[in-house]
């Protein structure tokens, strides 16, 4: 962008994951003067991190990789694309208000604007890392998956309870030899029903926490203790998979000068921040009963632009 691109528009979209992406589209429907800004070199947000995780959840797939969701959205997107730029390799730094405006500083200038959507899920990512002794010696251990033809017929074990760990293994079933998946508590926080879908189809060992990661005869170990008892298992793995959930990297929600709840925006039921005419969706946001899922940001997108 140069400064003959500095215009003012209807609303800027902060990210160009799922609900920024799709926003953009909706934007461009209801004939705003739009643009969409995301800090990374691609769009699509977090799913880049899982191309080729299935996805359980959307409506109108039984399953959808994430990859594919992404291309979807984006595809759908490129119909209204001259209407709605995306500027990639931007970040958003500060907002300011001037009269009845904002002005929005990125890296590479500034930008007016009437209102803002916030889409950046909570900001800046990166996985949370396994942290054991000697871990850095190992080189088989993934934090995201971009391609699987080198988990074939090998022994997986998955660390996590959320649907990233689930989803993983149920994708991988089909490919490797085995997958084994420990979580740390009993419960886990991903779909119930592909929760026993797993169960039925892989080593589910509950629970246990990884402690100890070493080599022997040159093949990889790890080692994991009951959390309730004194017992502790070795597994020995081809490849260790971490799904710990993200943590943020760099930028923190509490610059933008919107009220913080839970380490969200704290929004109103028409996805309004507590600065008026900003407003945020996706999983940047909080409200009584919010859910962090793709489907739930896509809707809330389609509230904000139908209240921008």
């Amino acid at each position: 962008m140069t400064d003959k691109d500095e215009v003012t528009y209807d609303v800027i979209i902060i990210g160009a994951g799922p609900s920024g992406l799709y926003a953009g589209t909706l934007a461009a429907m209801n004939q705003l003067k739009a643009c969409i800004i995301e800090s990374s070199s691609e769009y699509g947000g977090q799913l880049t991190l899982y191309r080729e995780k299935a996805v359980y959840d959307m409506p109108g797939f039984s399953k959808i990789f994430a990859g594919d969701l992404v291309k979807s959205l984006y595809d759908q997107y490129l119909g209204y694309s001259d209407k709605v730029p995306l500027f990639l390799n931007t970040q958003a730094k500060s907002i300011r208000k001037e009269k009845d405006y904002f002005v929005l500083t990125t890296d590479q200038n500034e930008l007016k604007t009437k209102t803002i959507l916030m889409a950046n899920g909570g900001g800046m990512f990166q996985p949370k890392r396994l942290d054991l002794e000697n871990i850095d010696a190992f080189h088989n251990i993934y934090y995201y998956v971009q391609k699987t033809d080198i988990f074939k017929d090998q022994d997986i074990v998955i660390l996590g309870g959320g649907d990233s760990a689930v989803d993983w293994g149920l994708t991988l079933l089909d490919t490797v030899k085995s997958v084994t998946l420990i979580h740390r508590r009993n419960d886990f926080r991903a779909h119930e029903q592909n929760v026993q879908l797993l169960k039925a189809k892989a080593i589910v060992l509950t629970p246990y926490q990884a402690i100890a990661i070493q080599k022997k005869d040159n093949k990889s170990y790890l080692e994991v203790k009951h959390v309730e008892i004194n017992e502790t298992k070795e597994i020995k793995f081809d490849h260790l998979l971490v799904f710990y959930g993200m943590v943020p990297v760099r930028e923190r929600l509490d610059q933008w000068g919107m009220e913080i709840e839970k380490n969200a925006f704290k929004v109103t039921c028409a996805l309004e921040t507590s600065v008026k005419n900003i407003y945020a969706i996706g999983n940047s946001v909080y409200y009584e009963g919010k859910l962090r899922m793709i489907v739930t940001g896509l809707g809330e997108a389609a509230t904000a632009i139908g209240q921008i």
